[in-house]
């Protein structure tokens, strides 16, 4: 055992006392070798982990970024290099928590390099196991302490080659760690478009009322919110039962499909920054619903309905946190990425009670993403080439190749992507954080929600409703 592997194993028993059971000697899958700056940088199954060049400079990037004080979730220890610089951007008053699961990577970086300065820091910790539940325990309770200590949220960081790295006994875990990376990424792929369409948006922002002017509007009124996966093909019939006793509201992608049925929301949310959500207000840009969206927007829908226009602002976000910051005042809402998640927030913001979700899947529900009716299928359905069969074209192009299987309404096993298993998250956290609202899932098929009833009968969910009429106005 080599000085370096002694004094780390002693000083890493703090942080995790199954870490004895580390290999003494560097497995075959590691590749130690010099970078050219004389320091040591290795490659874990042919994946470089740090520069060949210069490690501690491209350490010093990775964490340039991070603001004195943050706490910060890292998945990756590689060889410790980046770790180092981000307890050095962290100060005194921040701190770090970092995950790593591959025994092989973990022994090899306490062999090969020195890391007691790193592992002495009091606001450092490790986890590490081989048992994915007691690794997600570990990770669930120390994030939440992490969030009781911080008004700020917790930054979460991956040091990418680590990621690669992650062994194949960790499935659930590694799927969450992946959602988690691809919310990250969301914003940043999508980042010039929300900017461009801000930059649109922004004399129609300033002039809007914001959803700040309707909260406790409808009080007590019980509300649905139809999402348009393929669930709604069952509810569609009786949607017209609740329009004189419930405020329906709506995500942009149903639109077309209530319009058709000759439906009218009184709202419509909407925050895809892409072109292909102007398609869901093509033929309704006259139509008397109160427009909310957010100031990023696609451009010709906050400039071309005429109708009410709200708009939200998702707290915190990149482009009003040094300026424009006033917008806030406007209104906000902490939930991203599905506009469902955003019209769930809205409606508990407005203050109706109960909340019917109809159409929220979250899975592939007869091995669809959305309703029959919904351009987004339709499109779907066009892009598949005549040579295909319909199950594998339509499963290739809407994404079924990554597949995660969850627990359905009834208990049996379902299959959800990535993207909507984020969204599952969101809309639980919501209901989770909102108790005294009574949010019902209508007639579900798909994933279970968590927090949320299930209600399989229209004809219960109308004597919940009989009693209670529509505000005058709504």
């Amino acid at each position: 055992m080599n000085d370096f592997l002694k004094h780390n194993l002693d000083a890493l028993k703090t942080h995790a006392p199954g870490i004895s059971s580390l290999s003494s000697v560097l497995s075959e899958r590691i590749q130690a070798i010099p970078a050219a700056t004389g320091e040591v940088t290795a490659r874990c199954n042919h994946i470089l982990l740090h520069s060949a060049y210069d490690p501690v400079k491209e350490a010093h990037r990775f964490a340039l970024k991070i603001k004195p004080g943050s706490h910060v979730c890292l998945y990756g220890f590689g060889l410790g290099y980046h770790v180092q610089s981000l307890l050095n951007q962290i100060g005194d008053s921040g701190f770090l928590l970092v995950i790593e699961l591959n025994p092989d990577l973990l022994s090899a970086a306490m062999i090969l390099k020195n890391q007691a300065a790193l592992l002495a820091h009091k606001n450092f910790h490790l986890i590490f196991g081989k048992e994915e539940a007691e690794v997600s325990r570990e990770i669930s309770k120390r994030m939440q302490e992490m969030e009781r200590l911080t008004d700020s949220p917790v930054e979460v960081l991956f040091h990418a080659p680590s990621f690669k790295c992650i062994p194949k006994n960790f499935p659930s875990l590694t799927n969450a760690l992946e959602v988690l990376l691809m919310e990250r990424r969301f914003p940043a792929v999508l980042g010039n478009l929300e900017s461009q369409n801000y930059s649109l948006n922004k004399e129609i922002v300033q002039r809007s009322p914001g959803i700040a002017s309707l909260l406790g509007t409808h009080s007590g009124q019980p509300a649905v919110l139809v999402s348009a996966g393929p669930s709604l093909d069952d509810l569609i019939p009786y949607l017209k039962r609740f329009a004189d006793h419930t405020l329906i509201a709506c995500v942009d992608t149903a639109l077309p499909i209530l319009a058709r049925e000759g439906i009218l929301p009184h709202y419509v949310f909407t925050l895809d920054p892409q072109e292909e959500s102007f398609h869901h207000f093509r033929e309704h840009l006259e139509s008397p619903f109160k427009l909310v969206y957010t100031p990023t927007a696609h451009a010709k829908i906050v400039s071309g309905f005429r109708g009410e226009k709200f708009v939200v602002v998702k707290k915190g976000h990149s482009l009003f946190q040094n300026q424009d910051s006033h917008l806030e005042e406007k209104g906000v809402t902490e939930s991203g990425g599905s506009v469902s998640c955003l019209g769930l927030d809205c409606l508990i913001q407005f203050g109706c009670d109960p909340i019917f979700l109809a159409g929220q899947d979250c899975a592939y529900s007869g091995k669809r993403n959305y309703a029959r009716g919904s351009g987004m299928n339709q499109k779907l359905l066009d892009q598949i080439h005549q040579s295909n069969t319909l199950e594998r074209g339509h499963a290739e192009k809407a994404g079924l190749k990554k597949q995660i299987s969850i627990e359905g309404i009834f208990g049996e096993k379902v299959f959800t992507s990535q993207s909507m298993f984020s969204y599952k998250r969101t809309i639980e956290q919501i209901a989770l954080q909102h108790p005294k609202t009574e949010i019902i899932n209508l007639c579900p098929h798909g994933a279970d929600l968590e927090n949320i009833m299930p209600l399989c009968s229209v004809n219960e969910a109308m004597q919940k409703l009989a009693p209670v009429p529509l505000h005058p106005g709504s």
